[in-house]
């Protein structure tokens, strides 16, 4: 696992000679229909964490917030993003139906 100037990347161990690399991907399948990627943490121009699809450009996804591998129990969405705010602390929000996760020990063991 390589950290570039855009995230994490694997790369061969006889990098920057051998130019084979592939995204570091979080291991959550993309949402989108029909998409084969998995979700990766990437940065943007300006350095700020963004999470997308290893497919893109055929798939544009993407989220500011953190994915976890934790089903929605209202709509079975493949995984929910881990948000904070002051006034409700750390939770868990699907992106598909709104639901929310808010219980302390549900949160923890998600993420």
């Amino acid at each position: 696992v390589k950290s570039g100037r855009y995230g994490k990347f694997l790369a061969c161990s006889a990098y920057p000679e051998c130019k084979s690399t592939k995204p570091y991907d979080l291991g959550i399948p993309c949402p989108r229909e029909g998409c084969e990627g998995k979700l990766t943490e990437k940065r943007s121009k300006r350095g700020r964490i963004f999470y997308g699809c290893t497919s893109y450009p055929k798939c544009d996804f993407a989220t500011w917030d953190k994915p976890v591998a934790q089903e929605c129990p209202s709509c079975k969405a493949r995984f929910m993003v881990s948000k904070s705010s002051k006034a409700k602390g750390e939770y868990l929000k699907c992106l598909e139906c709104g639901h929310q996760l808010t219980a302390p020990e549900e949160v923890e063991a998600a993420v």
